[in-house]
């Protein structure tokens, strides 16, 4: 796929050439500075009326050039929420801009902000088309199979399942590999028993989803290090017994820790889960997995943070981020400070962290798991005014 940002080059770029002014471009972005916009769409503007052949010329130089700017303008576009413009931008000439790879690229993130604007069916056809063509892509056929559950469409759900259960069997049948070598058959089964699980979880069939996520994990590898995708939910829908024995398996403390905790509190077991927090933010930060920051800053959020021990760490991670900013560990930081009841930075921190996740096409909303730590730690009055920030659990009230 040829949507990769071209190598940066060790020479200053030619005054006035193409390459200084995708440079100033890329700097302006990097700064998420408002002017970036103007440069990519006048270089977008020329470089669609240069001849194929200019295009093509010295190993497809320009039109990675216009691929990148293409890409860049949109998440520039979107993370500003003007969704309308990034869908629109160059319609009708993307035909005769993208190879098949970039354009499933371009299409995917199209299907989202559909989505986004309340335009569910045609972005659940567009994304179902994506999916129909590169049928072996694992995050493709779980990112559409999500899309259904959020709509409620488990007829649909069901039909992605056993959909990739008849490739599946006419693989084995013929005792052969997937045409995409770079998934294997039994990342392919994983994913069937994952897909099989969430649908046991819509039904409330809690002991089901266990049990097949069990049999995902005995099957591929690549659930054997995500226990946190069934025990969070056990968690968060008080399915406690079930969660206790799926946060047996987690490896990180931190994480066990936190969770554990939760589970507690959720039950009413107060001291129980203070106990839990604590033994967490005894864990010093050298010793944590990356994976596992938010659930030591949130112990401490949970506690009070007193020191402010929690809100710092975030605040130092905001720092150490340069163009990739984790949207969890933004709006974790607001988190922090109405924790400290400093109500001021609450919605600017969420509103960031929303930009930043339409910007990289992860959604307008904060996931739905984090619904809970703020309406936990928040005032019911504070928690109203930014709810509407948040995917909200079905059957939840919004």
């Amino acid at each position: 796929m040829s949507t990769q940002t071209p190598n940066r080059q060790s020479t200053p770029p030619v005054r006035g050439s193409w390459e200084e002014m995708l440079a100033q471009a890329r700097q302006l972005a990097i700064r998420d500075d408002e002017r970036a916009g103007e440069k990519y769409e006048l270089l977008i503007s020329r470089l669609v009326k240069l001849p194929l052949e200019r295009l093509v010329a010295n190993d497809n130089r320009m039109q990675r050039m216009l691929e990148e700017c293409m890409f860049t303008y949109q998440s520039f576009l979107a993370r500003r929420n003007r969704l309308e413009d990034a869908i629109g931008l160059q319609a009708d000439q993307l035909v005769f801009i993208f190879d098949t790879d970039a354009m499933a690229v371009w299409s995917e993130r199209q299907a989202y902000m559909l989505g986004w604007l309340g335009r569910h069916d045609e972005s659940l056809a567009l994304m179902a088309k994506v999916q129909a063509e590169t049928p072996w892509d694992v995050s493709l056929r779980w990112q559409l199979f999500e899309m259904y559950r959020k709509q409620g469409r488990t007829e649909e759900m069901a039909e992605l399942i056993e959909d990739l259960e008849g490739l599946l069997a006419v693989l084995e049948r013929h005792g052969i590999a997937p045409p995409d070598e770079s998934v294997a058959t039994e990342t392919l089964q994983g994913l069937v028993r994952y897909l099989k699980m969430m649908m046991s979880i819509e039904r409330g069939e809690w002991q089901a989803a266990y049990d097949l996520f069990v049999e995902a994990v005995t099957i591929s590898e690549a659930y054997k290090e995500n226990w946190h995708q069934l025990f969070r939910l056990l968690v968060l829908n008080r399915e406690t017994k079930l969660a206790s024995r799926a946060l047996n398996r987690e490896k990180s403390p931190a994480s066990q820790g936190f969770w554990r905790g939760l589970n507690g509190f959720y039950q009413g077991d107060k001291e129980g889960s203070k106990a839990e927090w604590e033994q967490v933010t005894r864990i010093p930060i050298d010793d944590l997995l990356m994976r596992s920051a938010a659930d030591w800053i949130l112990s401490h959020y949970y506690l009070g943070d007193p020191k402010r021990i929690g809100l710092q760490l975030t605040l130092r991670l905001i720092e150490n981020m340069r163009q990739n900013r984790d949207p969890l560990i933004i709006a974790l930081a607001g988190l922090g400070w109405a924790v400290q009841g400093e109500y001021a930075h609450l919605r600017t921190n969420i509103e960031f962290a929303i930009g930043q996740l339409r910007g990289s096409f992860n959604g307008n909303k904060l996931p739905e798991f984090n619904w809970y730590f703020f309406r936990d730690l928040l005032p019911a009055e504070e928690f109203a005014k930014i709810e509407h920030y948040f995917e909200v659990p079905r059957g939840r009230a919004a």
